[in-house]
């Protein structure tokens, strides 16, 4: 292994940076909050005590300003590495010099079965394998808002005035710049462990933290669950921790699950498109329902449907986004924070909660229909729900709405969204059918859906009627428009969308099997490879019978993840490096569902 000074080591490399690669980072969970722990052994996100807390690590997002939580050893050439340990969400990350093995950090957040029972507390047991110094940095809140105070026996307390994280170890640490760094030095074979606890104000001693018994119960938590995965075609291994990550974005207390555990984490390095992930999107609904019934975990699909049916009843609307933890929506603001890579602004909150999105009714109806053709149990309570969407949905598809892709700019009549609605009314009177119920109703809307399918026919294809458009009226092409032979609105055969294929191929396939959403401006400057587009092509491909072509695709696309096998929401053009917030939501549902088909269509096939 090169460690010359010509050829520096890759950990020296990421330290000599203002910022990690995306990519050099891994998520642990718990049921209900997300910590990214970087290969610099540096934890530097991490929101407590939910998923939508303010942040109380977050120097991805300031270096200077933000928080962070660092152990690593000192010295020069040394190489990093990280997994997770079998299949669990805990995380070893190592530290190797001249190929051999001198350190390694097993990081964890204790989760446990019962869903109201949380620890907000990071474990982190280091350990030695020759005799090593090791850097300690614990520096939690903003820079400006810090106030240390130190416990000469159990460890160190540091406030922003409102919250306290609290250290827990018998390392002697001297305070700095408001929190508190030194240097512990191991010898071989010695072990460490260290606890940061959100909420404690006062100091208290190692043991009552009970680390190795958290650390059972957080593996006998993990591989429970994943033992109840029912999948056993290719790429397994893909599709258990794309399952493991999902579950870990689950918020335990109310069956929610968020788009993403980060906010702001830029789609294009210097640019604006910075959202804030940490909610619910109603539009995810339908894929989160199919994914997890297809792999088994039926209490995830039905909790998370039930919740979201009943806080729209509790609530009387529908809202494209909502807070997990139920947090009260606020609006969209701006934090005094550069962002990753100055990529400003860096953005609490999501202005998108006031957006209208149609397609938002259409999966929710979907969802319903998926859970109920999967044996799911649909009562007639929340048919009358479902029966209220379906009149919204009569009385509002005409009307321009803001797009799966959230423009913010001129609302348009967007062929995707109408085509969802097309499909939701079937599904509605679908399932009124299998209730054995409402004839008269099931009717009507079934011409309702003809007539929308009318009015995509006449409105939104090309003017030459080859191809079908972004939006009425539009000569652009929409890279959601890929999903519509997966929602049963064409067949992927038909020459009016292998036509469709083929422009959005030429116009918005920068690299083989990546794609930028829309050809248009919207004013936010450029976008990149956004990954669920890849896997909808890839399943098109499928239907179209190009096996080849789609084995391709999933080889290409799957070789994008990381060394720990996490997708982030964007891949950039050229450097493949990761951008957008992580991990993805969306990406492991898409991910999943690929292969799922592959396994299908392909691989089972050719073992007959």
């Amino acid at each position: 292994m090169v460690t010359s000074a010509k050829h520096r080591s890759l950990l020296d490399q990421m330290l000599g940076k203002e910022y990690l690669p995306i990519e050099d980072y891994a998520p642990i969970f718990s049921n209900r909050t997300t910590a990214l722990v970087g290969k610099t052994g540096s934890i530097d996100w991490g929101c407590f005590p939910n998923v939508d807390s303010d942040p109380v690590f977050f120097s991805l997002l300031d270096k200077r300003k933000g928080g962070f939580f660092r152990v690593m050893p000192m010295g020069k050439g040394f190489e990093a590495s990280q997994k997770y340990i079998g299949k669990t969400n805990i995380l070893e990350t190592s530290f190797y010099k001249d190929g051999r093995r001198e350190l390694s950090i097993t990081d964890f957040l204790p989760t446990v079965s019962e869903p109201n029972i949380y620890f907000s507390e990071i474990h982190r047991i280091v350990k030695s394998y020759s005799n090593a110094a090791v850097s300690i940095d614990f520096f939690p809140f903003e820079i400006e808002a810090r106030t240390p105070a130190a416990d000469k026996k159990y460890g160190y307390v540091v406030s922003d005035g409102e919250r306290h994280e609290f250290l827990s170890t018998d390392v002697k640490l001297a305070h700095k710049d408001g929190g508190f760094s030194g240097v512990l030095e191991m010898r071989k074979g010695d072990v460490k462990v260290m606890v940061a606890a959100f909420g404690v104000s006062k100091p208290f001693a190692i043991d009552g933290f009970q680390t190795m018994s958290r650390l059972r119960q957080t593996k006998d938590y993990w591989n429970k669950w994943i033992g109840g995965m029912q999948y056993d075609g290719h790429g397994k291994g893909s599709v258990a921790r794309s399952a493991l990550t999902l579950k870990g974005l689950f918020f335990s207390p109310t069956g929610f699950m968020v788009a993403a555990p980060t906010t702001s984490l830029p789609e294009r390095i210097g640019g604006a498109r910075n959202w804030d992930y940490r909610y619910t999107w109603i539009r995810d609904t339908a894929y989160v329902i199919d994914t997890m019934l297809l792999l088994g975990f039926r209490n995830e699909a039905s909790r998370f449907l039930y919740s979201v049916i009943d806080r729209i009843e509790r609530e009387g609307k529908v809202d494209t986004i909502y807070s997990v933890s139920k947090r009260r929506m606020g609006t969209e603001i701006q934090e005094s924070l550069e962002g990753y890579m100055h990529s400003a602004p860096v953005r609490l909150g999501n202005a998108a909660a006031s957006q209208f999105q149609l397609d938002q009714y259409a999966a929710l109806i979907d969802a319903v229909r998926i859970f109920m053709d999967n044996g799911g149990i649909v009562n007639m309570h929340m048919w009358t729900i479902i029966r209220d969407l379906v009149e919204k949905i009569v009385k509002l598809w005409h009307m321009p709405d803001n797009s799966i892709w959230e423009i913010r700019a001129q609302q348009r009549d967007y062929v995707y969204s109408k085509a969802l609605t097309w499909k939701a009314l079937l599904d509605a009177a679908q399932i009124a059918q299998n209730l054995g119920i409402e004839r008269i109703f099931r009717e009507r809307i079934r011409g309702e859906a003809a007539a929308v399918r009318t009015d995509i026919e006449r409105r939104g294809v090309s003017a030459t009627g080859d191809y079908y458009v972004q939006y009425y009226g539009g000569k652009g092409v929409d890279g959601a428009l890929l999903r519509l032979p997966l929602i049963g609105y064409v067949s992927a055969k038909s020459a009016k969308f292998t036509n469709t294929l083929r422009e959005i191929e030429k116009r918005l396939m920068r690299e083989d099997f990546l794609f930028r959403r829309y050809d248009e401006d919207d004013g936010m400057g450029e976008d990149n490879a956004f990954l669920l587009l890849s896997f909808w092509y890839i399943e098109d491909l499928i239907l179209m019978g190009d096996y080849k072509r789609a084995e391709q695709g999933l080889k290409r696309i799957t070789d994008y993840t990381n060394k720990v096998g996490i997708l982030p929401e964007e891949i950039e053009f050229g450097s493949h490096r990761y951008l957008g917030n992580y991990p993805q939501a969306l990406s492991h549902l898409s991910l999943v569902s690929a292969l799922l088909k592959y396994n299908k269509y392909v691989f089972r096939k050719r073992d007959m």
